[in-house]
């Protein structure tokens, strides 16, 4: 598992920042206008940012343990044309900063694997998460053993109580990925 820190930070902004699984996974899903969006482990923002185009009415707040990665999505979305409806705030996947049953749509773009703890995370998420809300997580193919934590990952959000909705298989601009989609059950 990575050390995340303000240097490995700096790099993956540097490097994935604008990553295209972001914005393709977003264009796959069907984001109501007035939805609250929570990016757990959202990195840059991109996802976010993107989402905004969709989410025209509603809020979209950005998740990422790493101040300095915080820092960055804050950074990248000053002068943003849908900026005052985008917010990020500093807690992990197994702590988040975000009120219960406050979110529609839960995105874990390529961010599982850096959780301390799935069961926790996956928790958080329920308590976040409006009843019927929604929880899509993508996993990108380049990285090793891509399939295998996909489907551990697959298994553990299904024993947590979610309905799996969509997988999907997706690619395009030099990236591959799955995209899961899940609903939350009833409480």
């Amino acid at each position: 598992m990575t050390e995340w820190t303000s240097e490995t930070a700096q790099w993956y902004a540097s490097n994935y920042g604008e990553y295209p699984t972001n914005r393709l996974a977003v264009d796959e899903l069907d984001l109501p206008p007035d939805a609250v969006v929570v990016d757990v482990g959202c990195g840059t923002g991109y996802a976010l940012r993107h989402a905004s185009q969709e989410v025209t009415r509603g809020r979209l707040i950005g998740i990422d343990p790493v101040p300095r990665m915080i820092e960055i999505a804050r950074e990248r979305t000053l002068g943003h044309l849908h900026s005052a409806r985008i917010e990020f705030r500093v807690g992990s996947a197994e702590s988040m900063p975000v009120e219960d049953e406050a979110a529609d749509v839960v995105f874990a773009f390529d961010s599982v694997d850096h959780w301390q703890d799935m069961k926790r995370g996956l928790e958080e998420i329920r308590r976040i998460l409006r009843p019927r809300g929604m929880l899509a997580i993508v996993k990108d193919h380049s990285v090793p053993g891509a399939a295998e934590a996909g489907r551990v990952a697959a298994e553990s959000v299904r024993s947590a109580g979610f309905l799996a909705l969509d997988q999907c298989e997706i690619g395009g601009e030099g990236v591959s990925f799955t995209l899961w989609t899940w609903r939350l059950t009833e409480r």
